[in-house]
C-alpha cells in the first residue's frame, strides 16, 4: 500500500511539473504546496479505507481520517526539506546537464514525494489496520 501512494505522489509531482513547464500560467509551487498534500491525503484515505475493510470487515471513517494525518505531515515535511538546494542537488545531478536547469528541481521534488508517500502510508496503514475505536 505504501508503494502505491509513493508512486502516485511521484507521478503527480512529475505531472504537475510538466504542466508548469508546458503552460506558463501554472505555477509549480502552487501545485506542489496545495494539490500534492490534498491529493496525497485523499489517496491515503482511499487506500486506508480499503485496507481497513479487508482487515476488519468494516470501516471507521473517523479512525481513517485521523490515521491519515501522518501522510499530510510527511508530505509537508518532505516538501519543506526539498526546498533546500543542497538537498535537491544529489538527485538533480543524476540528470544530464542539458535537462538539469529545467527538470532537476521537478525530479528531485518527485523523488522526495515518493519517499514521503512511502513513509506516511507505512505509519498511516498501521492505524487503518487497527479495528478498535479512534479514541
Amino acid at each position: 500500500m505504501s508503494l502505491a501512494l509513493g508512486v502516485s505522489l511521484f507521478s503527480l509531482t512529475i505531472f504537475f511539473g510538466w504542466l508548469s513547464r508546458s503552460y506558463s500560467g501554472i505555477r509549480f509551487h502552487l501545485l506542489k504546496w496545495i494539490f500534492l498534500p490534498t491529493l496525497g491525503y485523499g489517496i491515503a484515505l482511499g487506500i486506508n479505507c480499503a485496507l481497513q475493510l479487508i482487515s476488519c470487515g468494516k470501516t471507521n471513517i473517523s479512525q481513517i481520517a485521523i490515521g491519515g494525518i501522518p501522510v499530510l505531515i510527511s508530505i509537508l515535511s518532505f516538501l519543506l526539506v526539498s526546498t533546500i538546494g543542497f538537498v535537491r542537488a544529489p538527485i538533480a545531478s543524476v540528470l544530464p546537464a542539458l535537462y538539469q536547469p529545467a527538470y532537476g528541481t521537478i525530479i528531485a521534488v518527485a523523488f522526495y514525494m515518493f519517499w514521503a508517500g512511502m513513509f506516511g502510508e507505512a505509519i498511516s496503514g498501521g492505524f487503518a489496520q487497527g479495528c478498535g475505536s479512534a479514541s
